[in-house]
């Protein structure tokens, strides 16, 4: 099916989907990501009487515009030249898609 559907429409190449999830158990936050999905908690800035909000990052982007992200892609595949490429304004995997885990890579 996947086959057939690549030669009728190859833009689904570049078709998937990054997931986020969260869970608490005996008051522990558990949060796994895939992709560029980002978890962030937001929570009250004690000093300010603003009411304002501090955001703090609970997980790291799976993308290849990440540098770390890039040269661990390329470790995995030493024979693939052009396995992260700059195309289009910024690094892609394949030349197609920027994040390195979705629920659908057909690479």
């Amino acid at each position: 099916l996947v086959k057939r559907s690549l030669q009728v429409k190859p833009q689904i190449a570049s078709v998937g989907s990054c997931c986020l999830v969260g869970a608490i158990s005996n008051e522990v936050l558990y949060v796994a990501n895939l992709g560029d999905s980002r978890a962030v908690l937001g929570r009250k800035a004690n000093q300010d009487k603003r009411k304002s909000v501090i955001a703090e990052r609970l997980s790291t982007d799976h993308n290849v515009k990440v540098e770390e992200v890039r040269k661990e892609v390329e470790a995995l595949h030493p024979d693939d030249s052009q396995i992260v490429m700059f195309a289009r304004g910024c690094w892609r995997i394949k030349g197609i898609i920027q994040v390195l885990a979705t629920i659908w890579l057909p690479f």
